[in-house]
């Protein structure tokens, strides 16, 4: 029996007002499986943030359906896009966007914080990830006292402590240094190796290549890796 994708792209297109009118994305055709590693690579300006958007609920589609989880989100109201977004979807981007002066620990559970869980659970649930992504050592330590890898680590802690459908991450590499970047590469590759369905937004060729599936686009078009 052949599963549903966890989200699906179907003649997707994204254009912004001009003039002239900037098509962004451009008749796109996109399905990521459960249990899937995905690159998606190009160039500035080839609609790969553009398309992370869409398919993160963050912005609707001008023609065409994103569906999460079956769910086309044209159709839904914005609370319940909105609803689907925090609890079905984690968002890694380059620039962490971690609190100043608030723990490792904590700033994992606040990706709980509007679930209705109780703060004990929370907190229990942030320190679990944590050691899942290495940093069983540093949950008491603030960002300002952690290395960029160790940042972008409670980055994707915080993305996964609400157990999502899938994650999608923006140039998580992309402030990084070779070694740390490698680092986290490697860490997605494990987590997906534990079953957690990510597609990663990139324009480094060399990331890219380390994933299983490398999906490349240019000019607001899938030039290969669409079909699976």
């Amino acid at each position: 029996m052949t599963t549903a994708p966890v989200v699906e792209l179907e003649s997707v297109a994204k254009v912004y007002p001009g003039p002239p009118p900037v098509r962004a994305v451009d008749g796109v055709d996109l399905a990521v499986a459960a249990g899937e590693l995905v690159a998606v690579v190009g160039p500035s300006g080839s609609g790969k943030s553009t398309l992370l958007h869409l398919m993160g609920g963050l912005d609707r589609p001008t023609a065409g359906a994103v569906r999460i989880e079956g769910q086309d989100i044209a159709r839904l109201p914005d609370r319940r896009l909105a609803a689907l977004r925090a609890h079905r979807i984690g968002f890694v981007f380059q620039d962490f966007f971690l609190l100043d002066g608030v723990t490792a620990l904590d700033n994992v559970a606040q990706g709980l914080l509007y679930r209705r869980v109780p703060a004990r659970v929370r907190r229990e649930r942030a320190r679990t990830v944590l050691t899942r992504v290495g940093l069983g050592s540093r949950l008491g330590h603030v960002p300002a006292q952690l290395s960029g890898g160790e940042r972008q680590r409670v980055a994707i802690a915080r993305a996964l402590v609400g157990e999502p459908a899938f994650v999608l991450a923006d140039e998580p590499t992309g402030n990084l240094d070779t070694a740390s970047s490698d680092a986290i590469v490697a860490l997605l590759g494990e987590l997906n190796g534990a079953g957690a369905t990510i597609v990663v937004i990139t324009h480094d060729l060399e990331v890219a290549s380390r994933f299983p599936r490398r999906v490349e686009m240019r000019d607001g078009r899938i030039t290969a890796g669409a079909a699976r």
